[in-house]
């Protein structure tokens, strides 16, 4: 099969290896798209934590049974289900977790095989280019879920890329009322149409203050410190994107958090529930989050598309992994 590996820093390579072996608990999935996410690039770039060299990358995936018409999405983990967290519903905080195209070989290839329970079939209505996307979604619904956002409520979201405009579309599922800030004039362009289909606001700056939750959509440390102070008392930070290793976070932000009482709190990944929850969004939704397609390309094309996805210009690239070069 066809294939696209990582093998080190800015190294990779197209190639055709063999079709992979499954377990006993294990699906061979016949791989239709897989979007590339803006931590693919940044593996490419600079490496990450958890990737295991060398490695297929690759973990929004939609794809089919070979000889079935049906079209999954996966959940892109497999875990122990025996410890407190997998037991507790929790289960991207397992201990051994194992993430399809960090730590085993994801869908940048013609197939791939996954757990048979994280399988999640799409509805019908979904079109499988849109329905890749359900990850990136489900991770801004636990976002979302971690600073308990409720009816009428409100969230700044700093970063109106396709994560932060998911992270909106989110906040709409729960009732929220989200407000984007893109500081970028042309992604700000860019994600207009989609806030305007989902009627989401979005500006180059927040319009007022007192907001129940700030989520960083961008890994700009500036984020921090311009959102702290638009928090209500009591609101929540999420860190939905991380910031560099190097960034250090003032006194007086710190005093912020004490004497207001706020709550800065993490999120990462997502659950299975979570994968479910997304999909639900996408039936409802999927014509505007096809907005957010910037290209549908082979995989011929993708090392060409890692350096402008990490410029951070382009929306989401699709790779079409049944079409010919």
């Amino acid at each position: 099969m066809k294939a696209l590996i990582l093998e080190g820093i800015k190294k990779i390579r197209i190639d055709d290896i063999k079709t992979p072996d499954c377990g006993d608990t294990e699906v061979l999935l016949k791989v239709s798209y897989c979007s590339i996410c803006r931590t693919d690039a940044k593996m490419w770039l600079q490496g990450q934590r958890d990737l295991v060299l060398p490695r297929v990358p690759g973990h929004e995936i939609c794809g089919q049974k070979p000889g079935s018409d049906e079209q999954f999405v996966v959940w892109p983990a497999s875990v122990c289900n025996n410890c407190h967290y997998c037991k507790n519903g929790v289960e991207n905080l397992c201990g051994n977790i194992k993430i399809i195209g960090f730590h085993r070989d994801g869908g940048f290839a013609e197939y791939v095989t996954v757990p048979g329970e994280s399988l999640i079939k799409i509805p019908e209505n979904v079109p499988p280019e849109i329905a890749c996307m359900t990850e990136l979604l489900s991770s801004a619904v636990n976002a979302i879920e971690q600073v308990g956002l409720r009816k009428n409520q409100t969230a700044l979201i700093y970063g109106g890329g396709p994560a932060g405009l998911l992270l909106g579309l989110a906040c709409k599922h729960f009732g929220a009322e989200p407000f984007v800030v893109e500081k970028d004039p042309e992604k700000l362009v860019k994600a207009t149409q989609f806030c305007i289909e989902t009627n989401i606001r979005i500006s180059n700056d927040a319009a007022f203050d007192n907001f129940d939750a700030v989520i960083n959509a961008a890994p700009d440390p500036g984020t921090l410190s311009e959102g702290i102070p638009r928090l209500k008392p009591g609101g929540k930070y999420c860190l939905f994107s991380g910031f560099p290793k190097n960034f250090s976070i003032p006194g007086d932000l710190i005093n912020e958090v004490h004497y207001r009482q706020l709550t800065v709190i993490g999120a990462y990944g997502s659950t299975k529930r979570q994968m479910t929850t997304a999909l639900k969004i996408l039936e409802r939704d999927h014509q505007a989050v096809r907005l957010l397609v910037h290209k549908i390309i082979n995989l011929e094309s993708v090392p060409s598309a890692l350096p402008e996805i990490l410029q951070g210009q382009a929306m989401k690239y699709v790779i079409n992994m049944q079409r010919k070069p």
